[in-house]
């Protein structure tokens, strides 16, 4: 059991210590991050925090200097859409809070600190 805990919090202390890779040109430079306008761009930092849309178009990171803070699949947690494919379309960071738009009218949001996600509903 002692070495199952030690196990345990060394893999833990390696997945948070080391930089975890994305690719910084792809990160927007405008304060809003819509993949139907920029199709090719995969992420937007805000307050020196990167919020980068992982390869599957699911999953959201935020990296803190180069180490990864929180990630969450948006899909996962709130469901896939009624409409449109079950990838994020919109990241638009407020001040607390990201606003996230999935499939063609879902959103969410996610709390910047931990990323707890909320589904908000469609329309």
């Amino acid at each position: 059991m002692n070495n199952i805990f030690k196990f345990l919090i060394f893999i833990v202390f390696i997945q948070t210590s080391f930089a975890q890779n994305f690719d910084k040109k792809l990160l927007s430079k405008k304060t809003e991050l819509n993949l139907s306008f920029e199709p090719k761009m995969r992420g937007i930092e805000s307050n020196n925090v990167v919020y980068y849309i992982e390869k599957d178009i699911q999953t959201l990171s935020a990296y803190e200097n180069g180490k990864l803070k929180w990630q969450t699949n948006i899909i996962s947690v709130c469901g896939k859409p009624s409409v449109g494919k079950s990838e994020i379309r919109v990241i638009k960071p407020e001040t607390y809070k990201l606003l996230i738009v999935f499939g063609k009218h879902s959103f969410a949001e996610v709390d910047i600190k931990n990323g707890k996600t909320k589904y908000l509903g469609a329309d």
